[in-house]
C-alpha cells in the first residue's frame, strides 16, 4: 500500500513574508528591491563556479519525500506560462533555527551533510513551512538550507504545472573540480500541499 503524504500546514504568502521578513530570511529570501538601489548592482560573485546556470523547471511534482541542499544560494523565480490555467508552486523548507543554519555554515562539507541528514530524519510535519509563489516572485534559497519545490495542480480545473526558472552556479564545475554531489535527504514521510 502506498505511503500517504502529509499535508504541510504552515503556508506563508507574500504578504506574511513581507510583514515578518526577519523571521524567514535566514532560510530563504523573497527578492525585493534592495534599499538605496539607484540602478544596478550584482548580488553575488561566483568566481570559482562560473556564471550562473539557468535551468527551466516545469513543476509537476505534487508529492515529495526528499529535500536537497547546496553550499551556495540558488534563485528560483516563477514566470508566466502560455497555459491559461496553472497550478500553484511552493518552496518547502524545514523551519530550522537560525543558530542551526549558522553552525552549518562553519562546518566542513561532510559534517554539514551528516548534520542535516540527522536533523531531517527526525523532522515532524509540523516543522515544515511552504512559501506560496506568485508569478514574478523570485526566491533566494540560502546556502545549506534543505529544500524542495512542489506544486498543487487541480486537474478538474484543467490546471497545468507552473513554470519556474532556476539560477545557480554551474554544478558541473563543482562536480568535476570539488567532487561535490548534490546531497538528498529523505524525510520520514511524503509531503504535499
Amino acid at each position: 500500500m502506498p505511503e500517504k503524504a502529509v499535508i504541510i500546514k504552515s503556508i506563508i504568502k507574500l504578504e506574511e513574508y513581507v510583514e515578518n521578513e526577519d523571521k524567514f530570511k535566514y532560510l530563504f529570501e523573497v527578492q525585493l528591491t534592495p534599499p538605496n538601489l539607484k540602478n544596478f548592482r550584482p548580488r553575488f560573485n561566483f568566481d570559482k563556479g562560473g556564471t550562473l546556470l539557468v535551468g527551466d523547471l516545469v513543476l509537476n511534482l505534487e508529492e515529495e519525500q526528499f529535500l536537497e541542499s547546496h553550499p551556495f544560494p540558488e534563485w528560483v523565480v516563477q514566470l508566466i506560462s502560455k497555459e491559461k490555467s496553472i497550478g500553484k508552486a511552493y518552496l518547502v523548507v524545514p523551519d530550522l533555527p537560525n543558530r542551526f543554519i549558522s553552525k552549518l555554515n562553519k562546518m566542513n562539507y561532510g559534517k554539514r551533510i551528516s548534520k542535516i541528514d540527522e536533523t531531517i530524519k527526525n523532522l515532524t510535519d509540523d516543522e515544515l513551512i511552504a512559501f506560496e509563489y506568485q508569478i514574478g516572485v523570485s526566491i533566494k534559497v540560502n546556502a545549506n538550507v534543505p529544500h524542495t519545490f512542489i506544486a498543487k495542480i487541480a486537474p478538474e480545473k484543467n490546471e497545468k504545472p507552473p513554470y519556474l526558472q532556476v539560477y545557480e552556479p554551474n554544478l558541473k564545475i563543482f562536480n568535476e573540480v570539488l567532487k561535490f554531489k548534490t546531497p538528498y535527504y529523505k524525510l520520514p514521510f511524503k509531503i504535499k500541499i
